[in-house]
């Protein structure tokens, strides 16, 4: 076949665009994929792109710079001869490639500046497109890419001073024994300086997540949020609430986030139904605050405060939950809406009693709030 090293050629600069782009590929995958278009050839253009999917792409984030990379790259070209015309336009240098070669005539090296400054630009406008989309108005693939996201969350958890105490340069009491003992070899000088310094531990975070019919489009990307909170290291408790407060901690600690909401949702029975803020949150004052949430606890209620019972019940059990916490935090997806007011009984009746009130509506605002979890405590 005449065009054999012109197509390695192109599918070795391909692999290159893709690593450059951020994608993860080896020389193994460049080999395999030239095999694959040798023998599929390049009458069906979809095929020849599932192809490159299969072989160079390994997560689903990775997908959309897959295929932006494709379709600047593979575009039709004014070259001569009909597998020319299935490749793209390049500017070509006479300088040989010396690093990969397939076989004994080695392509010549091509210039790709242009197509993968295109490529990591529509990558990164695509990525940031998804950080910053409602959760309510994402297709079923970017919903996919999105739970991805919040997988890879890695949230910056508060910390408390611990009981326990260890050695250190500094602190503010002078370990005496420590200081003898390691004066002994010294002929009973003291060498070194060394005082006990408190311990740090993560601070408890009890998440509280409603799950009632007005919240249907974000409870479960919120529930994946609490998965990654979950997996942080963190003691973690976490609730949901429609009509009734039900506790899905044991739940979410599968490592596996599809697996830990399909447990989650064989154990709730009051999805997308009503909202009862005030007798949910009786319930977990009265039930589960001394035996899950700490005085030193950090709270996060999600709801869009939509409650159908009285908001004087609701604004009651706020205020003792308030007194039971270290912090209280109110999470709603309607808040960064553009003239969002809270106008609602039920903000209206917590809010007073609430430290800090974010929204939760894309993976910025989330990825924010991991962020500055550690800060939420003064």
């Amino acid at each position: 076949m005449t065009t054999g090293n012109g197509l390695v050629g192109n599918v070795i600069l391909f692999g290159r665009i893709l690593r450059r782009a951020g994608l993860s590929v080896d020389a193994d995958q460049t080999r395999r994929f030239a095999d694959v278009l040798a023998l599929l050839g390049f009458d069906r253009r979809g095929d020849v792109k599932a192809a490159g999917r299969a072989v160079f792409v390994r997560r689903r984030e990775d997908r959309a710079v897959y295929d932006a990379a494709f379709d600047l790259f593979w575009r039709p070209s004014t070259a001569r001869g009909a597998v020319s015309s299935a490749l793209p336009r390049l500017r070509q240098k006479e300088r040989p490639l010396t690093d990969v070669a397939f076989g004994p005539d080695a392509p010549p090296e091509m210039d790709v500046t242009d197509v993968v400054d295109d490529t990591a630009r529509v990558g990164a406008s695509v990525h940031e497109a998804l950080r910053t989309a409602d959760f309510a108005e994402l297709t079923p693939a970017e919903a996919r890419d999105a739970a991805a996201m919040l997988a890879a969350l890695r949230p910056r958890l508060p910390l408390r001073p611990s009981r326990r105490r260890r050695p250190g340069r500094r602190g503010n009491r002078l370990a005496a024994r420590l200081m003898l003992r390691s004066s002994l070899g010294a002929g009973g000088e003291p060498v070194a300086w060394r005082w006990w310094q408190r311990r740090t531990r993560p601070r408890p975070i009890a998440l509280v997540c409603d799950i009632s019919g007005s919240m249907e489009r974000y409870s479960r990307f919120l529930l994946r949020f609490a998965h990654a909170l979950a997996g942080s290291g963190a003691p973690v408790e976490v609730f949901v609430f429609g009509t009734r407060l039900t506790r899905i901690t044991r739940e979410l600690r599968v490592r596996d986030p599809d697996a830990a909401l399909e447990r989650v949702a064989g154990k709730v029975v009051d999805w997308s139904g009503g909202t009862r803020i005030g007798a949910s949150l009786h319930e977990l004052n009265r039930r589960w605050v001394r035996r899950t949430i700490r005085s030193s606890a950090v709270v996060i209620i999600v709801s869009d405060g939509w409650e159908r019972d009285d908001p004087a019940q609701l604004a009651r059990e706020m205020a003792t939950l308030r007194r039971s916490c270290r912090r209280l935090i109110w999470l709603d997806p309607l808040a960064g809406r553009p003239g969002f007011e809270p106008s609602t009984q039920g903000l209206v009746a917590a809010l007073p009693h609430v430290d800090e009130f974010v929204a939760c509506a894309n993976i910025a605002s989330l990825a924010h709030l991991a962020e500055r979890l550690h800060e939420a405590v003064a």
